[in-house]
């Protein structure tokens, strides 16, 4: 582990951060003190409780304050994540409910500077997922002059039952959306203590990639939320899919209430002494926490999603969003087939085939692709960028397209969160996660597009706007629906990129809810 200088040491006495050198880094909080430790010269402090174990009784309540320690906690290593079922990302990775922690990359020095915070809400479709996976490292975004936050939040059922109708809650309390929850309280500890690293609370920015970009929506429409960030970036986040219902949650919640016999006034407590992991087992070999999800619950979040940001009741911040090349990736696992998306166009079928095969034929399979790309992740982009806008608050759109070189022969697009080795860099890829950047490597070319999406996302976490020096221009969303294709020939902005495909989509949404475009 490596040790910073005395000049180092001296200046960070100064500095915001109260930092010190020992065996690593320390700092102290409120909670108590802290000793981190250093990766390639950047201080990293782990394992941070920013909520109590939501175990026992607390299990299914809104997360309570952290705890505080005496002497000095050591930070030097991830805690467990949430429950869940294994993945081939996650298998290796310890779990507990004792599980709201976050983690914190910051330069060792700022000379007293605050420096901008960006947030990291992962993916996993709302069921898998924790801020130990090592592609969330943030130690080379953090050189971008940023500190960096992740953090865990709950997953399936235990963080998205409802527990409506199965007796005595607790008053005021909200009764569903506890990962939601959790992701709040994590922003509100960044709040009161992200100064003690150097950052600036005034200047946080939330980010997020699938579920993560879903819940960056959700955290824009929630009140629960305001003022806990100033900028938002949305990865592939499905912008205009509706917000679950309270009466779905519902079906599931019974299923899993009859399933353990949990009834009456004791249907809470059955459950909550439940070993977790049979809740767990539940979600694996029974599927109850396939279609877990937010809810629409009247208080965290109190309308359809997408109907607050067209109606302007989101929080007014900078927002940037955007979606890859090859979201079908993704098509199957969350229900939607090629198939499905031809039929659903109805007698417009061949008008629409026609925009599509404007440079060959495809097959049925290639054009339902394509379909669901654009209707579902490319209409979603544009459309939320375009409600922030008409709020008048500068929105930027993405399109990622762009494929690593030795793998360009084998993959017809990015896939669902193909991107993300692109935003934090390629040091914590490991075996079984994104193949498409590891046994060829990564060439020259591609590390130039990974600098220049690290500098377009830490430059809009400082200013609200993605522009710096040496990039090529990538212009506000409005209005001429600017996109910047980021593709394996250039990077540019393109006017109405994509429009006549988007337009399918939203205007599907809009028939759906009966609201327009700005």
């Amino acid at each position: 582990m490596r040790r910073v200088t005395l000049a180092v040491a001296a200046a960070l006495l100064l500095a915001a951060p109260a930092f010190a050198e020992a065996a690593g880094p320390t700092i102290s909080l409120q909670q108590g003190a802290l000793q981190g430790g250093t990766e390639d010269g950047i201080a990293v402090f782990r394992d941070i409780p920013f909520a109590a174990p939501p175990m026992g009784t607390w299990r299914w309540r809104a997360p309570q304050p952290p705890p505080n320690w005496t002497g000095t906690r050591d930070a030097r290593s991830f805690g467990p994540i949430c429950p869940q079922p294994p993945t081939a990302r996650t298998r290796r990775l310890a779990q507990s409910e004792d599980c709201l922690s976050l983690n914190v990359w910051t330069p060792q020095a700022q000379d007293g500077a605050k420096l901008p915070v960006m947030v990291w809400i992962y993916g996993g479709s709302f069921r898998t997922g924790g801020s130990a996976m090592t592609i969330y490292d943030g130690t080379d975004l953090t050189k971008h002059g940023v500190i960096v936050v992740t953090f865990n939040y709950r997953v399936g059922l235990l963080g998205f039952l409802d527990l409506t109708g199965l007796g005595q809650n607790f008053p005021g309390e909200a009764v569903a959306n506890y990962g939601l929850m959790d992701q709040i309280a994590a922003l509100k500890w960044v709040r009161a203590n992200i100064a003690r690293f150097g950052g600036d609370p005034s200047n946080v920015t939330i980010f997020g990639e699938s579920a993560g970009a879903m819940s960056v929506n959700d955290l824009m429409a929630s009140p629960a939320a305001r003022g806990l960030f100033a900028k938002a970036i949305s990865e592939s986040g499905l912008g205009l899919i509706a917000t679950r219902t309270k009466a779905r949650s519902l079906e599931i919640t019974n299923s899993f209430a009859a399933k353990h016999d949990a009834r009456g006034t004791t249907a809470l407590d059955t459950l909550r002494a439940l070993p977790v992991s049979d809740i767990v087992a539940d979600e694996k070999s029974h599927g109850l926490g396939r279609d877990v999800a937010p809810e629409v619950d009247g208080t965290v979040i109190p309308d359809q999603v997408p109907e607050l940001f067209a109606k302007g009741e989101i929080a007014k911040v900078p927002y940037l969003t955007g979606w890859n090349s090859n979201e079908a990736s993704l098509m199957r696992f969350i229900g939607f087939t090629p198939e499905a998306m031809i039929a659903a166009l109805g007698p417009r079928e061949a008008e629409v085939r026609a925009l599509y095969e404007q440079n060959g034929t495809l097959n049925d399979e290639e054009f339902g692709e394509k379909l669901f790309d654009d209707q579902v992740f490319g209409a979603g982009a544009q459309g939320l960028a375009d409600f922030v806008a008409a709020r008048g608050a500068p929105s930027y759109v993405y399109h990622f397209a762009y494929i690593a070189e030795n793998f360009r022969s084998r993959f017809k697009g990015v896939d669902h969160a193909g991107e993300i080795p692109y935003v934090f860099g390629t040091r914590g890829l490991d075996l079984g996660f994104f193949v498409n950047l590891l046994t060829g490597g990564i060439s020259a070319d591609d590390q130039k597009v990974i600098d220049k999406v690290q500098d377009y996302w830490t430059n809009f976490a400082k200013t609200g706007d993605p522009n710096g020096a040496g990039l090529p221009s990538w212009p506000a969303f409005k209005p001429d629906n600017e996109t910047m294709v980021f593709d394996n020939d250039s990077i540019e902005a393109r006017s109405n990129f994509h429009a006549p495909k988007t337009a399918i989509g939203f205007a599907a949404w809009s028939k759906r809810t009966g609201l327009s475009a700005p």
